[in-house]
């Protein structure tokens, strides 16, 4: 089964980042993917502020209009749609990772369980996190999230680690700060203990890491896949808009 890993620049406007999306997903169809994988917080990048009066507004619930459009497209062509969000419910944000079934449903919804992704001082009352893991069973195997920084949580690998999934799912909005070449240091150091600490769920494994447009989002961008056996075989080089093909079934 083809699969596609796709990286979308984010702008300012959540209107054309959907636009994006879309275009990508129908790329993907096109090119007779199965299901397409989207970064952390794909609508909005990693935008908050630990400001509610701002932060509330990225959210978008599970019924809300964009992620009806996607469930709508996952079923006219055929595609699950995998992406991470700020999802709202009842005035709480979380940040969320969804699976989208061709049949018009959100089959698997992920909370973020480590607090990584907002500061120490947001009001609690309106950052919160998930307290679980799960897995949904495909017509290409089981299938589980793990997003950016859970990645780096034992408490949340392990658990990922005992449902056994067949395919990871891995949305990221990973940033860098005063590094002069990312690309050299992603490529020579920091690519590698995100391999290994994948290798450790013994599952299929693919990557899609949130690209900023770099004014109000600074992450680099990046896709790749790594095999059961823990080895790294393909990816999308960093500060690139595209997407990265894998077929599950004979490469990884």
């Amino acid at each position: 089964m083809k699969c596609a890993v796709a990286v979308n620049k984010i702008h300012a406007s959540k209107e054309e980042n959907i636009s994006f999306i879309r275009s990508l997903i129908e790329e993907a169809a096109r090119n007779d993917a199965k299901l397409i994988l989207f970064p952390e917080t794909a609508l909005t990048g990693l935008v908050n502020t630990d400001s509610p009066e701002k932060d509330l507004k990225l959210g978008e619930s599970i019924s809300g209009k964009y992620l009806e459009e996607l469930s709508a497209m996952s079923k006219e062509l055929g595609i699950w749609i995998a992406l991470g969000v700020f999802e709202i419910e009842d005035g709480v944000l979380y940040d969320s990772a969804v699976l989208i079934s061709p049949e018009r449903k959100v089959a698997l919804k992920h909370r973020r369980t480590d607090s990584g992704w907002h500061s120490p001082n947001a009001p609690a009352d309106v950052y919160k996190e998930g307290n679980k893991h799960e897995m949904i069973e495909t017509p290409f195997g089981k299938v589980a999230f793990l997003i950016c920084g859970e990645l780096f949580q034992d408490d949340a690998l392990d658990a990922v680690k005992k449902l056994k999934p067949d395919l990871l799912l891995v949305p990221m909005a990973r940033s860098a700060y005063k590094i002069d070449d990312v690309q050299y240091w992603w490529d020579t150091e920091e690519k590698w203990f995100y391999v290994e600490r994948v290798a450790e769920v013994k599952a299929n494994c693919l990557v899609a890491n949130c690209l900023g447009d770099g004014d109000i989002e600074d992450s680099f961008g990046g896709a790749m896949a790594v095999d059961r056996n823990g080895r790294l075989i393909a990816e999308l080089q960093l500060y690139k808009q595209g997407i990265l093909y894998v077929d599950i079934n004979s490469e990884i």
